[in-house]
């Protein structure tokens, strides 16, 4: 009987094991089934990498469009200038800083050294009484089909932009504080200044120094360039070492660009022209 009950006990237990065909089975079913698995999971991964990719270019793509938009609205009227170099190119304005309406008192058969403001400059606060050489004011630009009504030529005593380095003096008139009563009046140093002809609609613009960006298709990049002199000749600087070189400040804008296109139906931006990039 002890014997009996042995060979039964060893009977089950060998019967618990498996052999390595199964095993192999087990393993071929597997990697089949993780095959299948990774077929559908990489996929969505791969589509939400390119979307993410996608996503981040747009979003580059908008914020340059963003802020070139933001400089070409508050461009003097006339200003905005494009020229081609070859691998993009040079889209250059002269931003305002702020604009009103002279007085009437403003006198244009000689030279001027102070007029009023129609109420008051909007963009920047005037405390009581201050001076400038950095700015420079500006009346009636024609833009560059006209000799010496453009402000990026305009030179002599006589002209539509006063000469670099004069020095500005706000203040308000006849007493502290603006509003009501009280205006903003200009003083133009050195003597004053006498503008070449009155703007139809009295419009003043206070400007500071020009703004480039340069779009290069070989770089692939799109640059913006400031604080540098106003210069007449665009082609002078139109290339990235040429506006380093006259001292402009630069920042990178939007990488991995393929195409640079601008064109402008006309330089009055602010009352019926387009840019378009």
């Amino acid at each position: 009987m002890n014997m009996i009950g042995l060979r039964q006990h060893n009977t089950r237990h060998a019967a618990a094991g498996f052999t390595l065909v199964e095993l192999i089975i087990v393993i071929v079913l597997i990697g089949v089934v993780a095959a299948i698995t990774a077929a559908f999971i990489t996929r969505p991964i791969e589509g939400y990498v390119d979307l993410t990719r996608r996503a981040a270019l747009v979003d580059s793509a908008e914020s340059a469009l963003r802020r070139m938009a933001r400089d070409i609205r508050i461009a003097l009227p006339n200003s905005v200038r494009v020229t081609n170099t070859g691998s993009g190119y040079a889209l250059e304005m002269l931003p305002t800083l702020d604009g009103g309406r002279y007085d009437t008192d403003l006198d244009f058969s000689a030279a001027d050294a102070d007029f009023n403001i129609v109420g008051c400059f909007h963009n920047f606060t005037i405390p009581g009484t201050f001076s400038t050489t950095s700015h420079r004011l500006v009346i009636n630009n024609l833009g560059t089909a006209v000799a010496n009504e453009n402000a990026y030529t305009s030179s002599g005593a006589q002209g539509v932009i006063t000469p670099g380095g004069t020095t500005i003096e706000y203040s308000e008139s006849p007493g502290p504080g603006c509003g009501g009563v009280n205006v903003h009046h200009i003083n133009i140093g050195g003597g004053g200044y006498q503008f070449k002809q009155n703007s139809p609609l009295q419009r003043l613009f206070v400007i500071q120094t020009p703004v480039t960006y340069l779009c290069d298709e070989t770089a692939q990049t799109l640059t913006r360039y400031w604080g540098y002199a106003i210069t007449a000749d665009q082609t002078t600087i139109d290339t990235d070492a040429e506006l380093v070189g006259v001292g402009a400040s630069t920042a990178r804008i939007a990488d991995h660009v393929n195409v640079c296109s601008a064109t402008t139906t006309t330089g009055n931006v602010q009352q019926r022209g387009l840019v378009t990039l």
